[in-house]
């Protein structure tokens, strides 16, 4: 990959060891178009990636510009994650711009912005500053302000830094400004630094560019694509293009048929092992159903249908014959059992329901009574005794216990 910074005035291109000017006769370039007749847009979109955005920033586009969209190239990319959705910077430019590209440039290279070049370098030197990169070419000055390699604004002012009127609308912007990176052929110009002077200015240089790593600042991003925060895109080659095609066919069909060869072969072994699996959850089904139909008392076909039906009924059941609940005949049972002699019971009152029961009744002594509440604490969870006058006695109990 060469990274070609496509500039107004002069081409100038890096391959990760080498650099120059002029446009390099190889394949695999990303260029960075010159943005000094772009259109740049700042917005928001309730989404952040999807086919369906690519309609959102094209009907934003055509709402502000009343241009045909045939007419335009569009590029974008998210710069900053919201609450709900994203904020976006929308790059149009126009078709015949990309057009004019030579053939097999267009379809052999990824298109971009020399200043998304821009925003990959600053990614990499300057990551977690803030600071603002003012390119000053000379067809155009454009400004980014970057905050921990994030482009939060974008500007382009025509006319380059030979010219006076832009700097009239720049300086104003950088009012505030904690650092000022200045590339492009303005950061070599006296004049352009001494325009700059009442601003922390700082000229970027790092190897292999030396001196003229201003010069060569936005192709050294573009090869560093990759890493830029905001990857714009409005063009990417086509790996059927003619001329690509053309050159590389035998080996695309050599590619081609082994690849659908693999297919076939993890295909097949794939439909193998589907089968027996389905063998084998088929056999374990019918075993689940078979124990299922001696637990049920009835033959089991769709458990997922027969087995719900089969729990709504016992529910059922269960609330006509009220099983989980002892039967009245039980509590007096109990109390009868627990009847020692000397005891004479004249009432029993109560409901099985509530599971409570009172028994009135004479005690001839002391100790029947005695023996006769511990027959009932034996057989009943709770028992309460009151007692009245001439032995007469009323006792409440609760809860049957089991296998009282």
């Amino acid at each position: 990959m060469i990274g070609v910074d496509y500039g107004s005035k002069e081409v100038k291109w890096f391959d990760g060891k080498r650099f120059g000017k002029g446009l390099p006769e190889k394949r695999g370039l990303t260029v960075g178009l010159s943005s000094v007749n772009t259109l740049i847009k700042e917005t928001s979109f309730p989404l952040c990636r999807g086919r369906q955005l690519e309609k959102l920033v094209i009907n934003e586009v055509t709402a502000d510009i009343p241009v045909d969209p045939s007419l335009l190239s569009v590029a974008y990319c998210p710069v900053e994650k919201l609450e709900k959705g994203c904020r976006f910077l929308i790059f149009v430019e126009k078709k015949e711009v990309i057009d004019s590209l030579p053939e097999w440039l267009r379809e052999t290279s990824l298109i971009t912005l020399d200043l998304i070049g821009t925003a990959a370098a600053v990614n990499l030197h300057y990551k977690g500053e803030r600071v603002d990169v003012l390119d000053a070419g000379e067809g155009k000055l454009s400004l980014l302000k970057f905050e921990a390699g994030v482009i939060k604004k974008a500007e382009i002012f025509r006319g380059g830094f030979r010219k006076e009127g832009p700097w009239r609308e720049i300086l104003p912007k950088l009012e505030g400004s904690e650092k000022v990176i200045l590339i492009g052929g303005g950061a070599l110009s006296k004049e352009v630094r001494k325009i700059l002077k009442p601003f922390n200015v700082e000229i970027p240089e790092f190897e292999p560019f030396g001196s003229e790593t201003p010069l060569y600042f936005n192709a050294y991003g573009l090869y560093n694509f990759k890493e830029s925060p905001c990857r714009a895109i409005f063009s990417q080659p086509s790996l059927f293009s003619s001329e690509l095609f053309e050159k590389n066919r035998s080996l695309l069909i050599r590619t081609s048929v082994l690849t659908i060869a693999s297919l076939i072969l993890i295909t097949t072994a794939q439909v193998l092992q589907l089968q027996y699996a389905k063998k084998e959850y088929q056999q374990v089904k019918k075993e689940i159903n078979e124990e299922l139909s001696k637990v049920m008392g009835e033959k089991i076909l769709l458990p997922e249908v027969q087995i719900p039906q089969k729990l709504k009924e016992l529910k059922e059941l269960k609330e006509i014959l009220k099983l989980d609940q002892p039967s009245a005949l039980l509590y007096l049972k109990g109390i009868s059992d627990s009847v020692v002699e000397g005891i004479r019971v004249i009432e029993v009152s109560g409901s099985a329901s509530s599971g409570q029961f009172t028994v009135v009744g004479r005690s001839s002594q002391e100790e029947s009574l005695r023996k006769f509440s511990e027959n009932l604490k034996n057989r009943f969870e709770k028992v309460s005794i009151s007692l009245a006058k001439n032995r007469k006695f009323k006792i409440t109990i609760w809860g049957l216990k089991v296998g009282g």
